[in-house]
């Protein structure tokens, strides 16, 4: 049985309801308090990553992070260097361009990263590009996200350059970035006055980026940073911005953990770190697959989920989440099946 607004409000009450343990630890005032909960939610969470480097890394920024591109005609991603002689046989200059960027201890070979591309390609008949900054998103939280990110950002907006020179216009680019990824897209849309053409936000980084205090538009993702700017928010207040800052802003779920696929037993701090990454996750998912024409994430305008769920919002109007939204704006909610591919 596919979830109903009454499980929604359930999950919603259970998730705002829950006392101490690392979910009390999210509201901390202090920026080092706050990176330090980020380090425990990852440690204690089930992951193949392996440990957090400490320290700071002296490697060039063009050894630490690489382009990996293709098209319709070459579907396998490849290697691409800023000033590529040879981009000509890995990109067509005619045709819109992709990017993606994976998001704090992640890699461009994660599985959400190539079905993304891979789907950009077959459906949107477009170039695409990964983002793989991997190196650099294994140190800690706070090294990652302040000293990190503005280095991976400036590096991708030279490369943003260079297919701009090489013909493929500012307004034809499209950033795809989840969590830390969002951020270093924001910083990149914001380094070009906003003349990128699309930005989407897939739960974007909130811990020192909006909390414990905001940071400012030069270091976060918000709407002025591209034509058009898309949030998909699934762990609101946690891994993830709190209030979404785009043209579209979209709320699975109500955009809280844990999502409908994430659900385990509220019962230890271990669980709670495990559904955190699991719904902050989830927004690549849901637009990974919005990007597959037949399946359709049908979302409600609505100013607030207490709206929503009180059915205040039936008769306005419907978009969908992802690539396929109409760009007309707003905030919209929607729920979502604890199945793959998660539609309704």
């Amino acid at each position: 049985m596919f979830p109903g607004k009454a499980t929604l409000l359930l999950l919603f009450v259970a998730a705002s309801t829950v006392q101490g343990g690392l979910l009390d630890l999210f509201n901390t005032t202090s920026d080092n308090n706050l990176a330090q909960v980020m380090d425990t939610v990852f440690e204690m969470s089930r992951n193949e990553f392996g440990s957090l480097i400490d320290g700071r890394s002296n490697i060039p920024v063009e050894v630490e992070v690489t382009f990996w591109c293709g098209n319709g005609a070459s579907p396998t991603l490849k290697q691409t260097y800023l000033y590529d002689q040879d981009l000509v046989n890995k990109v067509y200059v005619s045709k819109p361009m992709v990017i993606i960027t994976h998001g704090w201890t992640d890699n461009a070979n994660k599985t959400w990263v190539q079905e993304t591309a891979k789907n950009v390609i077959k459906y949107q008949d477009s170039n695409v590009c990964a983002v793989d900054w991997n190196h650099l998103a294994k140190y800690r939280y706070y090294v990652s996200a302040i000293e990190n990110v503005p280095k991976v950002s400036g590096y991708v907006t030279l490369f943003v350059a260079f297919l701009r020179d090489s013909g493929i216009p500012l307004d034809r680019v499209t950033l795809v970035g989840h969590s830390l990824g969002a951020q270093i897209s924001g910083q990149v849309g914001y380094n070009y006055r906003g003349q990128i053409g699309a930005i989407f936000g897939l739960d974007p980084a909130g811990p020192l980026f909006t909390a414990p205090k905001d940071r400012g538009l030069e270091y976060r993702l918000d709407a002025s940073d591209a034509k058009y700017v898309q949030m998909i928010l699934t762990s609101r207040g946690q891994c993830g911005v709190m209030t979404g800052d785009g043209h579209e802003n979209f709320y699975p779920n109500g955009g809280f953990s844990p999502q409908t696929n994430c659900i385990v037993p509220l019962t230890s701090d271990a669980e709670f770190a495990d559904q955190s990454v699991c719904s902050h996750l989830h927004a690549t998912e849901l637009f990974k697959f919005s990007l597959v024409p037949t399946i359709v994430f049908k979302s409600t305008k609505c100013d607030d989920l207490v709206s929503y769920l009180a059915n205040l919002c039936i008769l306005n109007r419907t978009n969908r989440l992802g690539a396929a939204s109409d760009r007309s704006g707003g905030n919209f909610y929607l729920i979502t099946s604890p199945f793959s591919p998660y539609n309704v």
